[in-house]
């Protein structure tokens, strides 16, 4: 289970499964799911109240757009776009 909040602090969650949310008071992202239908949920890393050390990236997206002083995600697979 990972629990998370928005930026003004007004929506706390908690995920274990389907969700999709912004916060009503102040339009924080919090989750959505990945594609309709699919059953992974995309969740805003920046909302978790822990950082998630133990995760790592599989894949990086729009790389095309990747600024010139930030490397590539080492093991990750690069994709241009989404």
């Amino acid at each position: 289970m990972r629990t998370g909040v928005c930026l003004c602090g007004a929506v706390r969650y908690s995920i274990r499964g389907d969700g999709r949310g912004f916060c009503p008071r102040c339009g924080s992202r919090l989750l959505n799911p990945a594609d309709p239908g699919d059953t992974l949920v995309e969740i805003r890393i920046g909302s978790l109240d822990e950082a998630p050390f133990e995760l790592k990236p599989e894949r990086e997206i729009w790389v095309k757009r990747r600024e010139s002083w930030l490397p590539p995600v080492e093991g990750a697979a690069q994709d241009d776009e989404s």
